[in-house]
């Protein structure tokens, strides 16, 4: 992990084109990772990469190619 430069909520918020309460609340699920230091929380630019990897969509789209709340 480098220490040379992190996120910040406002950052991540901004390169992620959300608002900051979406970041606070996908760190309070547990699904981006974040680290606390004291009351900041920081974002390791590389890990968030590593998270945007692992939630990329693909060809199917959302659910599989499945639609929720729809018969089939």
């Amino acid at each position: 992990m480098k220490t040379d430069h992190f996120y910040t909520v406002r950052t991540l918020a901004e390169r992620l084109s959300v608002k900051p309460l979406t970041i606070y609340r996908l760190v309070a699920e547990g699904k981006v990772p974040a680290v606390r230091i004291g009351r900041s929380i920081r974002f390791d630019p590389d890990r968030i990469e590593a998270f945007l990897t692992s939630v990329q969509v693909g060809p199917e789209g959302l659910n599989g190619g499945k639609l929720e709340g729809r018969k089939a």
